[in-house]
Parts: structure tokens; C-alpha cells; sequence
């Protein structure tokens, strides 16, 4: 056997076990977009039920869950924990759900249940700019 044929054959043996491993550590590619979600904003608090409605949305409007390397890919980031610094999908899909929160609206407060209120379109809703002056806490002197 060929050193190149061994390779070939070893990492076609690793794929036929890594993805039934990934489908077993999420159950459906939903949870594991939820779950992306929440391991990433760990630090707040998140009402469940919005972020299952944004992930629902998420399909309906991007189409995502008939493209079955995107299925795999969500998957294999959960399972990895891979988060926003390593994935352009994890930033994208993060910062679209801040984005479709009252998190902005709340002034940023952490210590407020983050809540969805629907699909961020920018060109339906007027933009909420986390940089403006007016979302920073008053300064305490």
C-alpha cells in the first residue's frame, strides 16, 4: 500500500467516524444552532424560546437547512465549541441575533433577559447602533 493511499484511507476513516459522533452530540442541526447561540453569550441571560423562534426564522429565511454542509458544519461547531473568533458562521449567525433582540434597545445590560423580537432586516428596521451614545450607561461622578 502506497503512503498516499494509506492517507486517503485513514482520513476517509476519520470522516465515517467524526460525523456520526457530531450527529450523536446534537440531535438536530436546531439544537445545535441554539446551542452555538447560547455557549457564545453564556454570560447572558437568554430566553430559550426566542432564540428556538430565531433559529426557526433563521431556515425560513435563509434557506440554510437544505444544504447538507451546512447541516454538517453547525454540528461539528458545537460539538467543538467553536466560537465567534475562529468562525465567520458563528460571528454572522451572533451578531444577527443581538441584532434581532432588545439587547441594543436595553441599553446593553447585561444583567436584563436578552429577548427576540423578530428577523433583523436592516432595510425594514431602523438600525439600532450599539456605538451610539445614547445605549451607554450615565457615567456615575
Amino acid at each position: 500500500m502506497r503512503r498516499r493511499s494509506f492517507l486517503q484511507l485513514l482520513g476517509l476513516g476519520t470522516a465515517a467516524v467524526a460525523v456520526p459522533s457530531v450527529g450523536v452530540a446534537a440531535s438536530s442541526v436546531e439544537n445545535a444552532l441554539a446551542g452555538i447561540i447560547l455557549n457564545e453569550f453564556s454570560f447572558l441571560k437568554i430566553d430559550r424560546a426566542g432564540v428556538d423562534q430565531f433559529v426557526a426564522d433563521y431556515y425560513r429565511m435563509t434557506g440554510a437547512n437544505k444544504q447538507f454542509f451546512m447541516n454538517v458544519k453547525t454540528k461539528a461547531y458545537y460539538f467543538l465549541k467553536i466560537d465567534s473568533e475562529r468562525s465567520q458562521l458563528v460571528r454572522t449567525l451572533t451578531q444577527l441575533y443581538l441584532m434581532s433582540t432588545d439587547f441594543f434597545q436595553n441599553r446593553m445590560d447585561e444583567s436584563k433577559e436578552v429577548k427576540y423580537l423578530g428577523w433583523y432586516n436592516p432595510h425594514k428596521t431602523p438600525c439600532a447602533n450599539p456605538f451610539s451614545s445614547i445605549y451607554y450607561p450615565p457615567v456615575v461622578s
